[in-house]
């Protein structure tokens, strides 16, 4: 076949319909160039999309992660300000009740007659063979068994308040800052120490020879001198952190 004379008769003919090999060229690069930017403009907008995806998922991801430890550091506060006020509420009570036991003052149930002394009695919470026996008795001895009653009721109330605040500081001291555990420690063993003493005064109520040969307010008097210095410092710092853990838990809660 000969080549050369089809191109010369299709260039005739393309010459013919007056249509140049240049035009032709020119056609066929202005197809391609309109084809190519289409998909050159689609692969972009696919891939823009891709990364905008990509991103939006990163964002989010972040922001979780901001949003937990937002959640966890606010959590935190609230934990501590609890602990701290309510530990604090239950030491101070326990340390009231305790100290307070360096004096006793008692009513003269040996004034009453039966029916006062009943009344008087039963509205205290004494047990009814509790009071039968205490009417039994006259005088003086029935102020003392009295006395007995009325103080181990007091004993009873501080073991109580002790035992509360005891189990509370076990309980939530993990949240207090550090230097808080062990004066709210420091003070309740305290208040510990002056209870078993309070125990011991009344076991040995008007023993001659108890209390003879030494103090048998020893700690009583060091809960009420060096223990009151010790709350009131303690007094102090709680105050202190508790504005504090307030202020920064508001600031937490104003970026969640």
């Amino acid at each position: 076949m000969d080549y050369n004379r089809l191109i010369s008769l299709a260039l005739q003919y393309a010459g013919f319909l007056g249509i140049s090999v240049v035009s032709i060229a020119a056609t066929a690069f202005g197809l391609f160039k309109w084809l190519g930017g289409k998909w050159l403009e689609g692969k972009f907008a696919e891939r823009l999309q891709n990364l905008k995806s990509e991103q939006d998922h990163a964002i989010r991801i972040v922001q979780s992660t901001i949003d937990r430890e937002i959640h966890r550091a606010k959590k935190l506060y609230d934990n501590e300000f609890t602990a701290l006020s309510e530990s604090w509420h239950l030491l101070r009570a326990a340390y009231d009740m305790s100290s307070g036991t360096v004096a006793s003052m008692t009513v003269n149930v040996a004034l009453m007659n039966a029916e006062e002394l009943e009344r008087y009695l039963s509205k205290r919470g004494m047990e009814e063979w509790q009071r039968k026996e205490l009417h039994a008795l006259t005088g003086e001895a029935r102020n003392d068994e009295y006395w007995k009653w009325s103080e181990w009721q007091r004993l009873i109330e501080c073991q109580n308040k002790w035992r509360e605040c005891q189990q509370q500081i076990d309980a939530v001291s993990i949240f207090f800052p550090a230097g808080f555990t062990e004066k709210f420690r420091t003070i309740n063993y305290m208040i510990c120490s002056s209870n078993v003493e309070y125990e011991e005064r009344i076991r040995k109520h008007k023993v001659p020879e108890y209390g003879a040969s030494y103090d048998r307010f020893e700690f009583t008097n060091k809960l009420l001198n060096e223990g009151k210095s010790l709350i009131n410092e303690l007094e102090e710092m709680v105050r202190d952190r508790l504005w504090s853990v307030a202020k920064e838990g508001s600031q937490v809660e104003q970026k969640s």
